[in-house]
Parts: structure tokens; C-alpha cells; sequence
């Protein structure tokens, strides 16, 4: 090789090759693996223990939302509302930024009904530590028409430092009407009073939340949801009230506190099959729009808390247990004295004077003495049941809250003159639903019926939550004694001398009872001299009575008559039932009168005029024949000539019974029963109506009842 010659590189064999190709791929795959391997690491190490920042950045793409649901309406029989939620704006300042608060002051005071004086103290009180407040309001809860009467409030001085929020708050449409039935809401949305507060489970809303992921604008991506709660409550409820009778009973109660110069009044209408109340009225009323400006005595429904003294409309009980019992029938000639009786050394006066008369005369003319004798011939035992039978000294059951039992005492607790003062309807205190549930029971054939105000409840997604279950009525008298008891209430006021003529409707034959009753002094110390109760409840029409109505007005303008019940609230039970028949598309039954109006102004007042007497002293001494006093056992019913030996006690209609009322019915007559089945008395022999005296044993046979008809 010549000098100077580069010696040849020698190239690798196909071998080497090979070996380094192997080893580069291995390299290379031992590099990627590792950066997989690190890279994998890192992101179970993310998913099981993520960073802060993460957390964070999910968290603002990720929002809750309350899901709102209002608080349920109540809505009359006709689906009228009556209560519900609504929209409301309270106006609000930054009195840390107003430069003058009393020029601010100066403009709002007009458009706020609010002085000045009082709107600069709000807006230049400081806080706890001196510093100017930076919130207050100037007024809450307007509606949308009083904002809108504000005017821009960008003019005002500092007007950019006012503002308005929107909040939710009750709204009740028709005001006054059934105030104290509906009750109120409080401004957290929870029932205080009235059925507001006795439904309130239904009534009050839970709200849900959905928890979703938005997007860059902040716009939920709803299939995006993370959680769901769905809103609960907020059911309607629907009343058997009418909203149009409602007012208009209010709106006669008012007239006759305004004619008659009375402080107070009440009225209720009711179904006297079903129970289901039509209207129900105190008055004075409230608005719950305002509740916070009235006194919770104004907010009471004292239909169903106050209770007062009967008076005559008392009579009615001791009327219908003696008829019941067989111990006194329509044409019976009773002794009424001459309009004066002394039993007890008490002497007992009745407004319309008479000697002897039939019952149902004593009836229609409010006889305390003829209602003596005839208690008394029922006995203080069976007087007390009777009493009890119709539900006095108990609650109704109406679905309101706070409804007071009444006042009565059983026969341990009475003194020497409770069965005089009884049958006057003394010693005794009723609410006014007692009274509507007694006289339904004359009207629907016997039975005492459970008044209510609500029918159903039904939830936003439209599944009805409640159902008002009517209760099968409890018999308290056989349909024979209803329709000679309902005979009576109609001559109360279609009779010439009757205590009811102001409440004839003419295009409906009508019954009812009078009352007027001294009212209790507030100290327990007896009673006023010249403060009285004046009540009138009855039904119409009488074939087949639709409505039962009672209307008490109370503490009535004493004077010459016009305090009695059938002045009084006579003729607010002649417009309001009148007006309810008419709205129910009852058939007219026009009124008979016979024996026509007749008589000078004085003497159609006296004919309105019930028979009571003040109250007796409790003070006992014995009976004098020199004086005329008479023991009560020693009183006796008058029989008609040539009848020197009565019939006597005739069997009583015991279908509709349960076991444990006929049995207690059979032994007060002394009767041997045969009881058969289970459930009420669906059938019996011998009929009702049999002698007494001709019955060995009266077989019962009972089965499943369904009670009186729900027809409204």
C-alpha cells in the first residue's frame, strides 16, 4: 500500500447489525414505557387524590339550585280564590351613600304615607358600633301597583341608592271575607291561625334542589344532573264554603249591628245532612292582608270560642225528648198559669199570657212555664241524657282549631232551680256550631251530623292528598219525632202569635226558635240587666230542609222588644236563607199564612217576643203553699176531656242505632230487647209508634248503615 494511503473502514457485518437494531428498539421502548408508566402514576394518583385547584375548577361548573314551590291555595266550593301566594316589593335605601337624607325623606313621605320625622329617623340611625347603616327598609311588602305608584326612583335625591327587592308573601283577594275562618300566614309563609293553620301540613311547601353542571355561560345543562330532589306540598284546598254567601251573610250581619246598635254579631249556614258548612261568619271581621294591625281578640273566630246562653232556642230539646218518649203530643192542653208560675218561690212569667193551650201553641209562643212542665215530665235522669244526646257540653269536631265544648254540668252539679232555669236554656252555654248541629238534627230526620269546612286537598301534580271522610250521622231521635219537631219550628214562624214572624220568607216555608238571653258579666258576677244575646236558628225549606242557619246578634240596643231574638236576627235569617235556597236552585214551597199578618206595630214587636225571665238566685227555700209554690214533681200536663186515661209512652224508631244507644234507650223505658246482628239497627218489631204497654220484647236487627244522605 503506497505511502500515505487512508486504511479502508471496515463496515459492521449483518450480524452486528441486527444486534444494534435490538438494542435501539429496546432503548426506545424502555423510554416510552417509563413515560407511560410516570404518566399513569400521575393520573390514578389525579383521579384518586386530586388537587385543590381541581376541586375548585369543578366546583364552578358545577351549581344547586333551590327548586321553589309556592304555598297551596285555598279556594271556595265554586273554586273562587280565596288565599294564596303572590309577588311583593319592599322598597330599600343605603343611607351610608345618601348626601342628604333629609331631602329623601321630604320626597318619599307623600308616596309612602309616612312622616317625615319617622322616614329621617330610619335613615340616619346608626349602628350598634356609630357607623351608617348600609340596608334598612322604608317599606315592605307592596304590591306590584303601590311600586308603580312610587314614580321612577332614580329622580328621587340619592335615588340610586334605593331599590326594591321582590319577596313572596300571602295574598288574600276577597279581604275580609271568612277572615277569621281562613286565618293567616305569617310572613315566613307558616299557618297561624284559622285553617291556614289547621292544615298547614298541606298548605306549607318543602322546596327540592337540583344539583346540575353548567356551561361557559353559566347555563345549567339539565342533562347534566348530578342530584334531583323533587318540591314537596304546597297542596290546594278546597272549602265547602260559599265565597258569595259568605259575603253576603257578613254583609246582613253588619246591617243588623248597625240598625240594632249591637257591638257583636255571628251567623253560620250550614248543610243539615252532610254538616258541610256554607258560611261561617264573625263580626266584626279582619283582613289577613294586614293581621299584624289587629288584635288577636278581633282575629278569634268566636263562633266557635265564645260561647253564650241559648235562651228559648234551648226549648227545642226538651220538646223533643218528650215527644220522643211519648209523654206529650201536639194538641195536648197545657195549664200555662195565666202567664205567671211560682215553683221554688220563683215566679216564672211568660210574655204572651195564656191559660190552657195545646203544646204545640207553648211552643210557638215560647211558654217558660209549659217548657218547666214538660222537662219536668221527663225527668232530671232522662233530661240529662237528652241534653247530651244533641251534643251540648261537647265539641262539635269542626276542622278548625281552638273550638270550645261549651258549658254544661251533669245532674251532680245541679242546684234545686236547674230544671226550672234549663229549660229557659239557663245554666247552659253553647258555641253557635252546638246550636247549628242540634237544629240539623230536627231537619234531616235525626240525626247529629259532624259539621266540617274543608272537602278535599288536592297536590300541584293533581292526586288528591285529603278527602273529608263524612261520618255516618248518630240517630238521636226517630223520623216521626223530626217531623213533628219541624211542624213546631214552622209554626214558630208562620203563627199569628208566634216569636218569629220577622223571619218569614215568603217563597219558602221555614222553621225555627227564637232566644234571648241575658250575657254573663266578664268578672263571673252574674249577669248584665240590660245585655242580652239575641238568637234565631232554624231551616228551610221544610219538606226537605236545605239549609240550617243561625244568626246570634249580641248585645242587641235594649229597649221595647227589640232586643228579642226574632227582631233581632229574625230577619238576617229571612235575607241570608233566602238567598241560599235561591243560589241552590231550591224549588220554591211558598209560605202559608193563614191567619195573616194582623195588628198594630206594638203588638207584631209583642208576638216576636220570646218569654224569659232574669236569672234565678240559686238561693233555695222551701215551697209554701200559702204562697203558690209548688214542688217540680208535683206539676202536671193537661189532658184533653173525655181522655182521663192516655194512651201513654209509644215505642221510638230505633233504626240507625248502635247497640250501645239502643240498649241505653231501651233500658230508659224499661223495655226487654232482642238484639240480632251487628252494626245499626236496620229493622225492628213491633214498628215504631206501638203502645208501650202492648210491647213484651222489641226485637233489633242489625245491620251495616250507611247513615243520612251526603247530598248537598
Amino acid at each position: 500500500m503506497p505511502k500515505g494511503a487512508r486504511k479502508k473502514k471496515q463496515e459492521p457485518s449483518a450480524e452486528q447489525l441486527r444486534f444494534i437494531h435490538r438494542v435501539r428498539i429496546h432503548v426506545v421502548f424502555v423510554f416510552f414505557l417509563a413515560i407511560f408508566s410516570v404518566i399513569s402514576v400521575k393520573l390514578i394518583h389525579l383521579q384518586t387524590n386530586p388537587g385543590k385547584q381541581f376541586d375548585r375548577e369543578d366546583e364552578i361548573h358545577v351549581v344547586t339550585k333551590a327548586i321553589r314551590r309556592p304555598r297551596g291555595n285555598i279556594l271556595d266550593r265554586n273554586n273562587r280564590l280565596l288565599a294564596t301566594d303572590t309577588a311583593a316589593y319592599s322598597l330599600y335605601a343605603d343611607p351610608s351613600r345618601t348626601d342628604d337624607p333629609e331631602a329623601l325623606a321630604a320626597w318619599m313621605s307623600p308616596r309612602l304615607d309616612r312622616s317625615e320625622k319617622e322616614l329621617l329617623r330610619v335613615l340616619t340611625t346608626p349602628t350598634a358600633s356609630g357607623a351608617k347603616k348600609k340596608f334598612v327598609y322604608l317599606k315592605k311588602w307592596m304590591m306590584r301597583r303601590e311600586l308603580d305608584a312610587l314614580g321612577d326612583l332614580s329622580e328621587a335625591p340619592s335615588g340610586k341608592w334605593l331599590g326594591a327587592r321582590k319577596e313572596t308573601i300571602r295574598y288574600y283577594p276577597e279581604g275580609e271575607v271568612a277572615g277569621q275562618v281562613i286565618g293567616f300566614a305569617n310572613r315566613e309563609g307558616v299557618g297561624s291561625e284559622g285553617l291556614e293553620l289547621r292544615y298547614d301540613r298541606f298548605l306549607r311547601s318543602h322546596d327540592g334542589r337540583r344539583e346540575t353542571r353548567v356551561d361557559l355561560h353559566r347555563r345549567m345543562l339539565d342533562f347534566l344532573t348530578l342530584e334531583y330532589e323533587p318540591p314537596t306540598g304546597g297542596d290546594d284546598i278546597y272549602l265547602t264554603i260559599d265565597a258569595a254567601l259568605q259575603f253576603e251573610l257578613e254583609q246582613a250581619l253588619d246591617q243588623a249591628m248597625l240598625d240594632k246598635k249591637a257591638p257583636r254579631a255571628m251567623g253560620l249556614l250550614m248543610d243539615p245532612h252532610t254538616g258541610a258548612i256554607l258560611a261561617l261568619a264573625t263580626r266584626p271581621g279582619f283582613d289577613p292582608n294586614h293581621y299584624n294591625k289587629f288584635t288577636a281578640d278581633r282575629r278569634k273566630n268566636k263562633a266557635i270560642v265564645d260561647v253564650f246562653e241559648p235562651g228559648s232556642a234551648f226549648k227545642i230539646i226538651g220538646s223533643a225528648a218528650a215527644l220522643e218518649l211519648g209523654l206529650v203530643r201536639m194538641d195536648d192542653p197545657i195549664d200555662c198559669e195565666g202567664g205567671s208560675f211560682r215553683p221554688f218561690r220563683r215566679t216564672i212569667y211568660d210574655t204572651h199570657k195564656q191559660d190552657i193551650i195545646p203544646f204545640w201553641q207553648t211552643f210557638a209562643e215560647s211558654s217558660n212555664i209549659a217548657a218547666i212542665k214538660i222537662a219536668d215530665r221527663v225527668g232530671e235522669e232522662r233530661y240529662e241524657s237528652w241534653i247530651r244526646r244533641f251534643g251540648i257540653g261537647r265539641a262539635t269536631g269542626v276542622d278548625l282549631p281552638s273550638e270550645t265544648s261549651g258549658m254544661f254540668y251533669g245532674r251532680k252539679h245541679w242546684s234545686k232551680l236547674s230544671m226550672i232555669s234549663l229549660p229557659m236554656g239557663q245554666e247552659v252555654a253553647v258555641n253557635m256550631l252546638q246550636l247549628g248541629v242540634a237544629f240539623s238534627a230536627i231537619a234531616n230526620g235525626g240525626y247529629k251530623v259532624e259539621p266540617y269546612l274543608v272537602s278535599r286537598a288536592v297536590t300541584p301534580e293533581g292526586e288528591e292528598s285529603y278527602r273529608h271522610a263524612a261520618k255516618p250521622g248518630t240517630r238521636i231521635m226517630s223520623k216521626e219525632t223530626s217531623n213533628i219537631m219541624k211542624e213546631l219550628c214552622y209554626r214558630v214562624i208562620a203563627g199569628k202569635d208566634s216569636t218569629g214572624r220577622h223571619a218569614v220568607i215568603p217563597e219558602y216555608k221555614a222553621g225555627g226558635k227564637t232566644g234571648t238571653a241575658q250575657i254573663a258579666r266578664e268578672d263571673g258576677r252574674g249577669y248584665y240587666k240590660r245585655k242580652y244575646s239575641a238568637v234565631f236558628a232554624g231551616f228551610a225549606p221544610i219538606t226537605r230542609p236545605r239549609i240550617t242557619c243561625v244568626v246570634v246578634v249580641q248585645e242587641p240596643e235594649y229597649g221595647h222588644f227589640t232586643h228579642y231574638g226574632g227582631i233581632a236576627a229574625g230577619p238576617v235569617f229571612k235575607q241570608v236563607v233566602r238567598s241560599a235556597l235561591i243560589r241552590l236552585n231550591v224549588p220554591e214551597e211558598p209560605m202559608e199564612d193563614p191567619e195573616g199578618e194582623g195588628g198594630t206595630v206594638a203588638s207584631v214587636a209583642r208576638m216576636d217576643a220570646d218569654s224569659m225571665v232574669p236569672h234565678l238566685e240559686l238561693a233555695y227555700s222551701e215551697p209554701n203553699e200559702m204562697d203558690g209554690s209548688v214542688f217540680p214533681q208535683e206539676l202536671e200536663l193537661l189532658r184533653p176531656p173525655g181522655d182521663p186515661t192516655p194512651e201513654g209512652a209509644r215505642l221510638p224508631d230505633f233504626t240507625g242505632m248502635t247497640k250501645r244507644q239502643a240498649k241505653e234507650l231501651s233500658v230508659e223505658l224499661g223495655l226487654h230487647w232482642d238484639p240480632q246482628g251487628a252494626g245499626r239497627v236496620s229493622s225492628q218489631r213491633p214498628p215504631p209508634g206501638t203502645p208501650l204497654k202492648h210491647v213484651d220484647i222489641c226485637q233489633l236487627v242489625f245491620t251495616s248503615y250507611a247513615g243520612p244522605s251526603d247530598e248537598v
